[in-house]
């Protein structure tokens, strides 16, 4: 019986189930403005590089951060995975959404580059909420409270104009956010500008959230996920930035997204199976040196290889490995690179998928 809780919330209208959290991002950003507080930026960061470990969906990049998390000077920025036995305490974040996500600093870079928000005000306006909203409803802003004025001084560093309302205004650009009624334009600034005040913001959230921290290397869980291999581009925004890329035999992502209906990943047929992990493939390549590629089974079949290659990339030595196979252990992992085999009813999909896309089907190296 579904329990009655999930019954009201699938009957209730959904704006009501909305106002229960209105965005008030805005509102305390002018009260913050009104009260004088002044914030200057970091100009360094307690950390000199910043590791950004991205995945294709289910394709084991959380084995990695575990990985990781056994390094004495690696400080690991992400949520504990259900198959860890580890009692670690540490900050369950998850992905970091700040720069990626809609709304974000990618986000807002790219109207900058383009000049979409000087010559129409609605686009500088929604631009600006998008970022409102998505820091509002974000874990850092929602779990550390000390950190809201330093997301206030940067969407100040924004503003151009305030134009004040009090009634509702309707923004039919990209702006659902209709408990927000002031309408801002966006100021002009050059992408060097941008960028120094992106540095600025996230040197200073790093600094301040880390206050408990191991060495001089942040692990983050897809920073720069879903964006791109343009490493170049990611280290004007942070520089010291590094891109460790896991990717798994697509076979696997397929059972699983069956067994557990997935709604994210297309998994009705096999056709559109294939769209979407060409999709989610497009642009990268396992033989560009500017970033570490590495399949989720060779680090569980042939451990110590892939091991090597990733502290040789990150520079990491063997012996600050002071917790080995205490969180990721190639042998309890095991079960997760040939549990896919063992359903009947999709072996004949996995054939066709292997037929069909024979380069993302995982090969022994």
């Amino acid at each position: 019986m579904p329990k009655l809780r999930n019954i009201v919330k699938a009957l209730l209208p959904h704006g009501y189930m909305l106002a229960r959290k209105k965005n008030t991002f805005v509102r305390e950003y002018l009260h913050w403005k009104e009260s004088g507080d002044v914030v200057t930026f970091d100009k360094e960061c307690r950390f000199k590089t910043f590791v950004s470990v991205d995945g294709f969906g289910c394709s084991g990049s959380s084995a990695v951060m575990d990985l990781l998390r056994e390094y004495d000077n690696c400080t690991v920025w992400a949520s504990k995975p259900i198959f860890t036995s580890t009692k670690e305490n540490f900050r369950s974040l998850g992905e970091m959404d700040l720069v990626r996500h809609p709304g974000g600093l990618l986000y807002l870079e790219h109207f900058i580059k383009h000049d979409y928000c000087y010559y129409h005000d609605t686009w500088g306006d929604a631009a600006l909420k998008a970022f409102a909203s998505m820091v509002f409803y974000s874990d850092i802003y929602r779990h550390f409270p000390e950190t809201h004025r330093l997301f206030f001084h940067f969407f100040d560093n924004l503003i151009y104009q305030r134009l004040p309302s009090k009634v509702d205004l309707v923004n039919w650009y990209l702006n659902p956010f209709g408990n927000i009624t002031d309408m801002f334009s966006m100021k002009m600034m050059t992408l060097s500008e941008y960028h120094n005040l992106c540095r600025g913001l996230l040197y200073s959230l790093f600094n301040l959230i880390f206050d408990d921290y191991k060495g001089d290397i942040l692990i983050i869980d897809h920073i720069f996920g879903d964006c791109g291999y343009d490493m170049k581009h990611f280290n004007c925004i942070l520089p010291g930035t590094k891109k460790i890329v896991v990717a798994r035999d697509i076979r696997a992502v397929y059972v699983h997204a069956n067994q557990k209906k997935l709604a994210w990943i297309a998994h009705d047929s096999v056709e559109e199976f294939l769209k979407w992990e060409k999709r989610m493939y497009l642009g990268h390549d396992f033989n560009d040196t500017s970033y570490l590629s590495l399949y989720f089974e060779d680090l569980v079949k042939d451990y110590d290889k892939q091991v090597e290659r990733i502290e040789k990339y990150l520079g990491l030595s063997p012996k600050q490995h002071v917790r080995s196979k205490e969180i990721f252990n190639p042998r309890i992992s095991k079960k997760n690179i040939s549990q896919w085999c063992s359903y009947s009813e999709h072996q004949e999909d996995c054939k066709r998928i292997r037929e069909l896309a024979p380069i993302l089907c995982f090969k022994p190296t």
